[in-house]
């Protein structure tokens, strides 16, 4: 089914979002000094030599373990953490939550930090990192998706075995593809062990993969052992310390950086040649594949969606059905020219109904949804799997040989190839922006350091939002430094926090359709691999009566709850936490907590709901079920709620679920010129080289500059070629609200390409000169309000040197530090009166511009009538060549090295 023209296509001014000019971007605010403190946390040859020792022998480790706890389960597993995990690594060392620290720590569970991590250890040599693991970090965590999907183990356990101990394992097994229940309590031990020993197993290979794929010195990685609580080492690690560590290193010299980052991970000699081959081949499977029909002599062109479907508890972050289907939607209507395809995991395993209804909407027409699908899978790489390094120079190479793009929602994965330099659009739930999103704001926002404080009431008192939060003022200390890649932009979806202001609220929004994604692959899982009916064994004959009616009591829940058709997140959310806790209520009847948690969070479900017309579940099914014989009551429960939850109507209502999250029309508008902006970045970047235009090195600065002269420039390129299209037979005038007017551009500046006054028909004059003189009204007001503003900072300073200059001159602090302060101030007023002095420049250049008009229409006022009629007739003829012809473009503004375009300067 051709798709070419989608049903809600984006908005025709999708420029509108576009931040053309990189002054008018947020300023991440850092409270730190930004000198940072090198670290000296080096680990020992004698440990070196030890956690090598310990990698080649762990599975003798292992053996030893599994063979002890089959007499002493708690017992073995108290002497693993004490003696072994305690006694081999070092404590975590202190961070204190000080941002300008550069020993580094993540925890070995922390998969997605290793490409930033990666990334900051070699661009910054001063940095260290540490790579901790927990006593029950596994099991921690195990049990934290058994509560979330209502997973309890269901077999007998092992003397000395736990009941938690049993959930984890029957969640491990679950995620292994193993069935739920142990064949015997050898395989449950086993098992067990091997979640205890499996933090201690991932830490060791995370530090090799530092040292093996992104050629990191061993000294300079160390294991920590972190048994302590949250709040002592985890909080104040501040994860965030490895962008703000490795990013100034890409904004002073982003090619460099680049190279610098891909040449560590590719290695050297025949080890490097080897990955760099490996990477290579991927690229040329993808191009050897072809791309859209386009001129010859242009670089083929790509647009990278990345699909992440973990189903697990970080689901939050899994890719969005329906916004994957936008975003190709908005790529086939501004991007035709791209090739789109798929890449990361698979969207569809196990949902063949949401791949049947893209399939029928058009959604994938054209769309490669296998090339680069699991890419790194040995089964496409030669029988062996590419490793992570290898992966990010696939993407290195790629970027390298064509024009790509790479959209997706937030997660490391994508973090490796920003670093080198992607252009990049990344998706962000808007209840995330004011905390966890501040960290990736840093790759694309300005930076000014400085300090935190709580702000206070009149009275003195300590300043608070309602939940309890204090309300924070940033002083900032020094200048304000550019965004370090000008290649990535955000796009945020889905509702805002209930008080704007409070940045650090605890989101909610964000997680229904988590809940949905992973209620809908637990009941799908439960159906289709047999646990459901496995569910009968644990059906008690011997259940008093009360226990049976409400054994029946949860069945009767999870029918209704399958027939609830559904309008938002929130209700579709509840569906599955109602039916996985349902489900653990039909087999555990007897457990009044259930009752009361299930009651409580107000999951019963009271009335009746009709089932579709079509389905074929037997509303009476479970009540004929619960009344069969004792004997035979678990098998026909079960095998009433598969016919239920495998019913055609209720996988219906899940891919429908599945597909509520959804992006505005101003989101998808956002998208759309993100898409353009990040592309031209790269562009510019790539015409510009090593050498800016002032022959000093390029630096990410220089690439805003650039880019706020040839984003103006694509787009009014956009918008003629637009409304050339669309416009009205020769010798028709054009009617107001025509397609093209709707399409003229609203804000003008200098940057733009000006046009011809005498080329514009009377009524274009007109039009044109009140929209030049809206701009100037606007820019008018904005130079009072900078004017203004850098007065009063010129004023304060010439006072006292400056707010943060009292403070310290008050507290009594170093001369140095105030000194420091003081000149930092004195750069403050220097950057306000620049800016106020652009944005005069900029007024008076629209002036001139009114004035210019204003005499054209003049001029025009005192032609004879035959001079009018010659003049109209020649601007006919001349728009009629625009439209008979190509319009060929003013050359453009060239940048260049020292030396001119034959030494990397190219026009742009």
């Amino acid at each position: 089914m051709a798709n070419d023209q989608p049903s809600n296509p984006p908005p025709s001014n999708v420029f509108d979002a576009v931040e053309v000019h990189y002054e008018a971007l947020p300023v991440s605010e850092i409270a730190a000094s930004g000198q940072g403190i090198p670290s000296t946390l080096f680990a020992s040859p004698e440990k070196i030599a030890e956690w090598d020792g310990l990698e080649r022998t762990f599975g003798e480790l292992s053996r030893r373990v599994k063979e002890q706890v089959a007499s002493d389960v708690q017992g073995t597993f108290e002497q693993l953490q004490e003696q072994v995990f305690r006694e081999v690594a070092h404590e975590p060392s202190y961070v204190g939550g000080q941002l300008d620290r550069k020993n580094l720590r993540m925890y070995e569970w922390q998969r997605g930090e290793l490409y930033i991590h990666s990334a900051a250890l070699i661009l910054d040599p001063d940095t260290t990192l540490e790579v901790s693991y927990e006593p029950e970090g596994r099991l921690k965590r195990l049990l934290l998706e058994s509560d979330e999907r209502r997973i309890t183990y269901l077999g007998e356990l092992p003397d000395g075995v736990t009941q938690e101990q049993g959930n984890a394992v029957a969640v491990w097994r679950s995620q292994k593809g193993k069935s739920a229940v142990s064949v015997s309590d050898t395989e449950f031990l086993n098992d067990l062990s091997d979640i205890y020993l499996d933090p201690f197993r991932e830490a060791l290979a995370t530090r090799r993969r530092f040292i093996e794929e992104y050629s990191i010195e061993p000294y300079r990685i160390r294991l920590s052992y972190d048994d302590q609580p949250y709040s002592v080492n985890y909080s104040q690690t501040k994860f965030r310390r490895s962008h703000i560590h490795a990013l100034p290193v890409i904004r002073e010299a982003p090619l460099d950086a680049r190279e610098s980052i891909a040449s560590s991970t590719r290695g050297t000699g025949e080890f490097g040649m080897r990955r760099e081959a490996r990477a290579r081949a991927v690229v040329n499977r993808v191009m050897e594949g072809g791309g859209p029909d386009v001129d010859s002599t242009s670089p083929l062109k790509y647009a990278l969606l990345w699909v992440r479907d973990n189903r697990d508890q970080g689901a939050f972050m899994d890719t969005k059905p329906e916004i994957l289907k936008q975003t190709i939607e908005v790529l086939r209507s501004t991007e035709p020219d791209r090739k789109i395809l798929l890449i990361g995991d698979d969207l569809f395993r196990g949902r063949p109904e949401l791949f049947s209804a893209f399939q029928e909407e058009g959604v994938l027409d054209g769309v490669d949804t296998d090339s680069l699908i699991r890419f790194w899978a040995a089964e496409k790489n030669g029988g062996t799997a590419l490793t992570h390094g290898e992966q990010a120079l696939f993407l290195h190479y790629f970027n390298t040989d064509a024009d790509i793009v790479q959209v997706g929602i937030e997660s490391g994965a994508l973090e490796s190839a920003i670093c080198l330099g992607v252009p990049t659009v990344y998706f962000q739930a808007r209840e995330h922006v004011g905390d966890k999103g501040t960290r990736w704001q840093l790759y694309w926002a300005k930076w000014s350091f400085g300090e935190s404080r709580v702000a206070e009431e009149v009275d003195g008192s300590k300043k608070f939002f309602a939940s309890g939060r204090p309300v924070k003022l940033f002083d900032r200390s020094g200048g304000v430094y550019p965004p370090p890649l000008m290649t990535v932009r955000r796009v945020e979806f889905g509702p805002d926090l209930p008080e704007l202001e409070d940045k650090e609220a605890e989101p909610v929004a964000v997680y229904y359709p988590a809940k949905i994604t992973v209620g809908v692959d637990r009941i799908s899982n439960l159906v289709e691999s047999g646990e459901l009916a496995d569910m009968a064994s644990a059906f008690d004959q011997g259940w008093s009566r009360e226990a049976w009616r409400t054994s029946e009591y949860y069945a009767d829940q999870i029918h209704r709850w399958a027939l609830v058709e559904t309008t938002d997140w929130e209700v579709a959310a509840r569906r599955y936490e109602a039916v996985t806790h349902a489900l653990n209520g039909m087999v555990h009847p007897a457990d009044g907590e259930v009752r009361r948690t299930y009651e409580s969070a107000g999951y019963h479900l009271a009335g009746h709901h009709d089932q579709e017309s079509g389905s074929v579940v037997d509303p009476g099914g479970i009540s004929a079920a619960y009344g069969a014989a004792p004997q035979d009551r678990g098998t026909a429960v079960t095998s009433a709620l598969n016919k239920l939850l495998g019913d055609e109507g209720f996988k219906t209502r899940c891919v429908h679920d599945l597909r509520l999250v959804s992006l505005s029309a101003e989101e998808r508008a956002k998208l759309a010129s993100s898409i353009k902006e990040v592309a031209a970045a790269n562009e510019v970047l790539r015409a510009i080289g090593n050498c800016a235009p002032d022959g000093s090195p390029t630096t990410s600065k220089h690439v805003a500059e650039a880019l706020s002269v040839a984003l103006p420039r694509q787009q009014n390129r956009s918008l003629n070629s637009r409304a050339g299209a669309e416009a009205a037979p020769l010798g028709e005038g054009r009617p107001q609200g025509s397609p093209a007017d709707q399409t003229r551009p609203t804000a003008l500046g200098p940057a733009q390409a000006p046009r011809s006054l005498a080329l514009l028909g009377s009524d274009e004059l007109v039009q044109h000169h009140a929209d030049l003189t809206d701009a100037a009204q606007n820019l008018t007001q904005r130079v009072a309000t900078t004017t203004a503003a850098a007065q009063a900072l010129a004023d304060r300073y010439e006072q006292d040197g400056g707010q943060t200059v009292a403070r310290l001159t008050a507290s009594g602090a170093e001369p140095e530090l105030i000194e420091r302060a003081r000149g930092a101030a004195a750069e403050d007023v220097a950057h306000a009166r620049e800016g106020a002095q652009t944005v005069q420049r900029k007024l008076n250049d629209i002036n001139g511009r009114i004035q210019q008009a204003a005499q054209e229409v003049e001029r025009r006022a005192g032609l004879t009538p035959q001079r009018q009629q010659a003049e109209d007739a020649a601007r006919q003829q001349h728009a009629a060549q625009q439209v008979q012809a190509p319009q060929i473009q003013p050359p453009a503004p060239k940048i260049t090295g020292p030396e001119g375009p034959a030494h990397g300067g190219v026009s742009l």
